[in-house]
């Protein structure tokens, strides 16, 4: 089996003692069949790392930033919006694997003599894991999201009047019902 090169990857064997910081750019077209390019993300990738050697672990922390291109899920305005992501790793050493192999977990075991770690896929599920549910757009006026000013101003409008002050809803039944009397 032929191993490609990885994208990000961290060398072992340049980390010193205590925190480390490491700084890649990379861009999304590198990121061939990894689901990138669907979750909208076209252009750079910023990606910070800190990596904290000591005698018997490397504690990675995975921060990533970039601009997703998608559409309001409310109308379908195009939106780009930077998002960010945060992972952390435990990377332990050891000589033989002592425990059972688990796809999803963030402690793994190395050897002591490992050159490199590959954190290619955890960029990936990082920025995939960033993209929110439900993109809607914040400033466009043409969709009907509720703001907090909206709120504000809805909760006035459901409390009691006056005496002789109608609410705008109030205003707009009197409307209707003068136009169909």
């Amino acid at each position: 089996m032929h191993k490609t090169k990885s994208l990000i990857e961290i060398r072992t064997s340049t980390l010193v003692e205590g925190i480390n910081k490491l700084d890649f750019i990379c861009q999304a077209r590198n990121f061939e069949g990894r689901g990138l390019a669907e979750a909208g993300f076209t252009s750079g990738i910023t990606i910070n790392v800190i990596a904290n050697k000591s005698d018997d672990e490397i504690t990675v922390t995975i921060n990533t930033s970039a601009v997703a291109d998608s559409a309001c899920d409310r109308c379908l305005a195009p939106i780009a919006r930077v998002l960010t992501g945060s992972l952390d790793l435990f990377y332990t050493f050891g000589t033989s694997l002592d425990r059972e192999h688990d796809e999803n977990d963030e402690h793994r075991q190395i050897e002591k003599s490992t050159e490199y770690i590959d954190i290619t896929e955890d960029v990936c599920d990082t920025l995939i894991l960033s993209v929110p549910m439900k993109m809607t757009c914040t400033n466009n006026p043409d969709c009907r999201l509720f703001s907090s000013h909206e709120l504000s101003e809805s909760r006035e409008e459901n409390e009691e009047p006056q005496a002789g002050r109608q609410t705008h809803w109030q205003e707009s039944l009197e409307k209707l019902k003068e136009k169909y009397r």
